[in-house]
């Protein structure tokens, strides 16, 4: 049976692919519909392969790599980036935001969203932290379709330009799409080098287990080697993340969780509990790992005693965890089996040249999983992880585009 691939975007994202019959013009690209309706969307539907819409896309060859297709999975929340770039703290300040920080809006926001809209510099982009990752892998691996990724979106335009982005940067989407809902937003504030983050979800919150079950994303799960969620996506549907890591662990295929935010650490500790031994690895900045020590009464603020402890928690399986913590400016610290310890030194960057810095989290652990799935050592795995992150801190947004090509050279 022919293999389904991500979304097809109509004539307004992918002009000129295909001939759209007068009485169909002006379609959502999500009504052409295949299965009986399914809302799984997939180029297969008009014949093609997401492949020949990539090639033809790219001008680019379809020759196929060692890497086969879709050998990561990542879940999380397909968001569009909202970004405008402000000189004083009036913004922040009015809607109580904090700099370097990440949260869900609540009804106090809302007016934030229509308000950067009317921005004189404002600037959109797809987003959503873990598709933002898929994107960074895709990148560095350079062959479209590796990676594969799972979240909601609305029947909107703004659903549309995710689609497309993804699509164009070689991302196959499983999106599950919701009527009634808006695609989610996300407002980015960037002062300086600093940052706030206010995340709309919109449909993205309303992703459930059911869409795991469709026979298209059956196969696909069951062919992928390596998982990874967002703690953004636990607060969203904890079923499904805790379903995929016990997946990932009794078939013995690897699975990587990210802490996302401080508010998640505090907010699903419960959930977070009940996901952590089916980790093989977690990743965090140092804030987040301090927060989960916290909250669990550990009692220490040394960052060393942290990442050892959330390395040697129970774990269901027999391979070792590994723990990622990763700091700005201080070295990456990585946690192994045995107490041992490895530091990667982040080298400096010209604060002139930082232009944005939403996304250098999502690039690190992009440039990170391009490598472990290729079975590279921790040590280049790090590196490339670096690497993606400081490329990504010189633009506004994650944009592949304005990437330059990857090679080994480049760690």
């Amino acid at each position: 049976m022919r293999r389904l691939r991500g979304y097809f975007v109509n004539n307004l994202v992918l002009r000129g692919l295909r001939r759209v019959p007068a009485a169909k013009q002006g379609k959502h690209w999500s009504s052409y519909l295949i299965k009986g309706g399914s809302s799984l969307m997939g180029t297969a539907a008009i014949g093609k392969t997401s492949k020949d819409i990539y090639a033809t896309i790219k001008g680019g060859s379809k020759e196929p790599m060692d890497l086969p297709e879709c050998v990561l999975v990542g879940f999380g929340n397909p968001l569009l980036d909202i970004t405008t770039t402000v000189e004083d703290t009036v913004l922040i300040e009015k809607y109580d935001l904090r700099s370097n920080a990440a949260i869900i809006a609540e009804d106090s926001h809302m007016p934030l969203f229509e308000e950067l809209t009317n921005q004189e510099f404002v600037h959109y982009s797809a987003g959503g932290a873990c598709q933002n990752s898929m994107r960074i892998f895709q990148w560095i691996v350079g062959k479209p379709f590796r990676s594969a990724f799972f979240g909601a979106v609305g029947r909107d335009k703004f659903g549309d330009t995710i689609a497309k982005r993804a699509l164009v940067d070689g991302v196959e989407t499983r999106y599950q799409i919701k009527d009634d809902v808006p695609t989610g937003t996300c407002a980015v504030i960037l002062s300086g080098t600093d940052r706030s983050v206010v995340a709309n979800l919109g449909a993205a919150a309303l992703f459930t287990t059911e869409w795991l079950d469709i026979e298209e994303n059956v196969c696909l799960l069951d062919n992928a080697k390596y998982f990874y969620a967002t703690g953004f996506f636990i607060a969203v549907s904890p079923e499904s993340v805790l379903r995929i890591a016990k997946l990932a662990s009794q078939t013995n295929r690897f699975f990587v969780l990210n802490f996302s935010a401080v508010f998640v650490l505090r907010s699903h500790k419960n959930h977070l509990d009940e996901i952590l031994p089916y980790c093989d690895m977690i990743i965090g900045n140092k804030l987040e790992a301090l927060a989960y020590a916290n909250t669990h009464d550990w009692n220490t603020t040394d960052i060393f005693e942290v990442g050892r402890r959330l390395q040697s928690l129970p774990k269901d399986n027999c391979r070792p965890r590994i723990v990622l913590i990763t700091d700005s400016v201080c070295p990456v610290l990585c946690f192994q089996d045995n107490d041992k310890v490895l530091q990667y030194p982040v080298p400096p960057i010209d604060k002139k040249a930082v232009i944005d810095t939403n996304g250098c989290g999502d690039a690190f652990v992009g440039g990170y999983l391009s490598q472990l799935v290729q079975n590279m050592p921790v040590d280049y795995c790090i590196r490339a992880g670096i690497f993606a992150s400081q490329r990504v801190l010189r633009i506004v947004g994650v944009q592949i585009e304005k990437l330059p090509k990857f090679n080994e050279s480049c760690i």
